[in-house]
């Protein structure tokens, strides 16, 4: 797999020093990961690109684009705050139960109450606060849960748990496009059933899944620190999902009323028919994620090669995007959606891999990944941030510019990797 970690990192790789050492994981500890990773994306998906856009625009439909990103920004600063705060504290518990466990638990309970608040919600400020609610309650899942990839699993077999932890996000998207986007009706019973699943989903981890002994401290503790931005490789990891996130938060936040706001597919389907069309764009998004996000994790482990898979990924995201800003009429978006569905699903999964062989300290996975999940939490900010300013500025609300400057951020993001060191 080439080499980990640079000399001047002066660290250890993760997995030999803790977290599964040289014995595979068993499949039922695969199985009962990837669930609990689609349950945290099951959790959030629907709600992002679909339940939040819609309850927006019940809530004020002269103002949802505004309202919708305002919600997306003031949840994005929770979900920055949560996701280290948590990550750190389940790095430092020692239960019975294990260190990232309860935490995980608590954060279904908060996701479960959240959801609650968000479907009550009868003005702007009420939604708003129901969206940070789901934010802290989200990320005290997921902060724990992306440690314990470091935690269990082994560098071998980092690839092949990536692919299967990648498809989360497009069977999360699968289950909002064919579940609560076509068969069910109702915001009631969307909130309800996506409650259960992400429940039913993160059941096996809590109940099967036996966590190993905290590993011993390699140096002074230092629960805040930022001392894993000392490292190169790190940073350039942070600097490509940052930018990567941005593109892929702008697709999500505003797909929907890309569909209803585009004259070309209500035109030839009809403005009834905006749920489907919907849905269907998520089903192309989510074959195709599905199928590259598997054959790029395997692909990855046999030739022990991270880098160039990102690199292609950011471009397909690109040209997915591109397409969505260029050719409206259909099958223009169909087709953006499926190489943008394509581009995530193989950077979502070689992205894991190769940011689990550079943490610098296997003690400090929790608190090293939820500073690295920050590049997923800042586009939460900026993403909605920009489409306020860039919507304002479009011409009859079409998206162009938006889906453009999403493609720019995605080919950046994926080309940054290419300075990575450490991984081949």
């Amino acid at each position: 797999m080439g080499r980990v970690f640079s000399p001047q990192d002066g660290a250890t790789r993760p997995s030999a020093a803790f977290g599964g050492g040289p014995e595979p994981v068993s499949r039922r500890t695969l199985a009962a990961l990837t669930l609990a990773q689609t349950a945290a994306f099951v959790a959030f998906v629907p709600l992002l690109n679909f339940l939040l856009p819609l309850k927006a625009e019940d809530v004020d439909a002269a103002g949802k684009v505004v309202l919708l990103s305002q919600a997306a920004l003031w949840g994005g600063v929770a979900c920055s705050i949560a996701n280290v705060v948590f990550g750190t504290l389940s790095d430092a518990t020692r239960s019975g139960f294990g260190r990232r466990r309860p935490w995980i638990a608590l954060g279904l309970v908060l996701t479960l109450a959240a959801y609650a608040v968000i479907h009550g919600a009868q003005t702007g400020m009420a939604l708003i606060l129901g969206v940070v609610l789901f934010q802290v309650g989200l990320n005290a899942v997921f902060g724990p849960l992306v440690a314990l990839l470091p935690d269990l699993v082994p560098d071998r077999q980092k690839g092949l748990t990536s692919a299967l932890l990648g498809t989360a996000y497009p069977t999360a998207t699968l289950f909002t496009s064919l579940v609560v986007a076509i068969l069910l009706d109702g915001p009631g019973w969307r909130f309800a059933v996506t409650g259960a699943t992400v429940a039913l989903l993160l059941a096996p981890l809590l109940l099967w899944v036996r966590e190993p002994a905290a590993p011993r401290p390699t140096g002074p503790r230092r629960p805040f620190s930022l001392e894993a931005l000392g490292s190169a490789d790190f940073r350039i990891a942070f600097a490509s999902r940052l930018l990567v996130q941005v593109a892929v938060v702008m697709n999500a936040l505003y797909l929907l009323y890309y569909v209803q706001q585009s004259e070309p597919l209500t035109q030839r389907f009809g403005a009834g028919s905006v749920d489907t069309v919907f849905g269907w764009l998520l089903a192309a998004w989510t074959a195709t994620s599905l199928l590259a996000g598997i054959i790029g994790g395997v692909w990855s482990d046999r030739t022990g090669r991270r880098k160039i898979f990102v690199v292609a990924s950011g471009g397909l995201l690109a040209a997915g995007l591109t397409a969505m800003a260029a050719f409206p009429a259909w099958p223009g978006p169909l087709l953006g959606q499926a190489l943008f569905g394509a581009g995530l699903g193989l950077y979502s999964t070689v992205d894991i891999a190769l940011v689990a062989q550079i943490l610098p300290r296997a003690e400090h996975a929790g608190r090293d990944l939820g500073l690295i999940n920050i590049a997923n939490v800042l586009p939460q900010i900026a993403a909605p941030a920009l489409g306020i300013v860039i919507f304002q500025a479009e011409a009859g609300g079409s998206f162009f510019l938006t889906y453009l400057a999403a493609a720019l951020f995605a080919l950046v993001g994926g080309c940054v990797i290419g300075f990575v060191r450490g991984v081949a």
